[in-house]
């Protein structure tokens, strides 16, 4: 799911890019007709668009990256936009102390993508870990084998 995600932040903003234009709704409505063309779905252009937004209002801010480009973790820009720091280090005490699998932590940050908040703090992720945990609820289910005691 994430590299759908990246596949779309690229082209949005090679094309805002390309065009420099100041009219960023005329140009989402442009590139949403042509995403849902190549399948994409509404929920995911519009994670896509709040991404490619915040990137490039850094880009033209001329605001410096906290952190280095040359990693590891393909996804690590993207984290650091949606995560705060809490959220990352609930998340990374949980894979060190075998929690969590590291298939299970990447779950958790899409889910985190899909979140309508800004940011996702540890509160937002302590409940997307409990879910994934519990299995087969989602956001307004409840599920028999969700385990609280990871908070």
């Amino acid at each position: 799911m994430l590299s759908r995600l990246i596949e779309m932040v690229s082209y949005i903003l090679a094309k805002s890019l390309e065009r420099d234009d100041d009219d960023w709704m005329m140009l989402r409505r442009e590139l949403t007709e042509q995403l849902e063309g190549r399948g994409f779905i509404d929920q995911e252009i519009d994670v896509a668009f709040e991404v490619a937004n915040r990137i490039r209002s850094r880009i033209e801010d001329g605001a410096t990256m906290p952190f280095p480009f040359k990693t590891n973790r393909v996804y690590q820009f993207l984290e650091q936009l949606k995560l705060t720091p809490g959220a990352r280090g609930y998340l990374a005490k949980l894979l060190h102390t075998g929690a969590i699998t590291h298939q299970q932590r990447e779950e958790a940050v899409e889910r985190a993508f899909f979140l309508e908040e800004q940011e996702v703090d540890e509160v937002d992720m302590q409940y997307i870990v409990n879910m994934i945990l519990g299995g087969d609820g989602w956001f307004g289910e409840d599920s028999p084998n969700m385990s609280y005691t990871l908070q």
